[in-house]
């Protein structure tokens, strides 16, 4: 399954990878052509699921059982699917996107997104959220201080200065997002580090997306957003909730 799958030819100099962790899901996800607007696309299996139904498909690969997986750790969630592209080099184009399985595409969402990273070093998302937002710094307390210990970035004083010289007050929220995929690999080999600090926590989880504008900040890549053509609706499946708004409010206070 997984050899056919990696053979697959992209198009457009974009491939795009749907990360799920549900066999009926991603039938279903088949049978109503959710993706039936993208000229190519695959499905990245994360988990420890069943997948009897799926050894046909060749557009379906298995996270499991790629050489280089991090399947041991469920509570990274995308980044594990995130991890296998980079890490198994299973992107075949210059460009990537990763999409998670609970979304609506528009139909121009492709050609919009092409456009929008032609010719420039970007990361696009496609949900606003304001990084001013208490919820972005303190949903999870493993954001700050991970990257802290991996990298010695104080992530407060980076966003702060960021807004303090203008800079967008703008996050992409969720792991819905497309990239360079040689930036997609150095993310990757960022995020790693960090990730062993918290991944043994479902509560980590919530730090991937907030990672992604700290990187973008520390090594001069555009966070952009692309509204209107992605809606996601954020089933939560795996049951992992964040802090609450109050929650974080409490902490951005120091009240925590």
């Amino acid at each position: 399954m997984n050899e056919g799958a990696v053979k697959t030819a992209c198009d457009g100099g974009i491939e795009t990878f749907v990360i799920v962790h549900d066999q009926e899901v991603l039938l279903a996800c088949e049978r109503e052509g959710r993706f039936a607007g993208l000229p190519s696309y695959r499905y990245l299996f994360v988990g420890p699921r069943d997948v009897s139904s799926l050894t046909e498909r060749e557009n379906v690969i298995v996270a499991r059982e790629l050489p280089d997986n991090i399947e041991a750790y469920p509570n990274l969630l995308s980044f594990t699917g995130w991890y296998a592209v980079a890490r198994n080099r299973l992107c075949r184009s210059p460009r990537v996107t990763l999409l998670e399985y609970d979304v609506r595409l528009a139909p121009d969402f492709f050609p919009r997104n092409l456009s929008l990273l032609s010719g420039r070093r970007s990361v696009v998302g496609y949900v606003p959220f304001p990084l001013s937002d208490p919820l972005y710094l303190h949903a999870t307390p493993w954001l700050i201080p991970a990257l802290r210990s991996a990298h010695g970035v104080d992530v407060a004083q980076l966003v702060q200065s960021h807004l303090d010289a203008g800079g967008a007050d703008q996050w992409t929220a969720t792991t819905n997002a497309s990239m360079a995929t040689a930036d997609l690999e150095e993310f990757v080999a960022w995020f790693v580090p960090a990730s062993r600090f918290f991944r043994h926590d479902p509560i980590g989880a919530h730090v991937h997306e907030r990672a992604v504008p700290v990187f973008c900040l520390l090594k001069g890549l555009e966070n952009l957003l692309l509204p209107d053509v992605l809606k996601h609706r954020q089933a939560r499946s795996h049951g992992i909730r964040g802090r609450s708004r109050a929650e974080a409010q409490k902490e951005a206070e120091g009240r925590g």
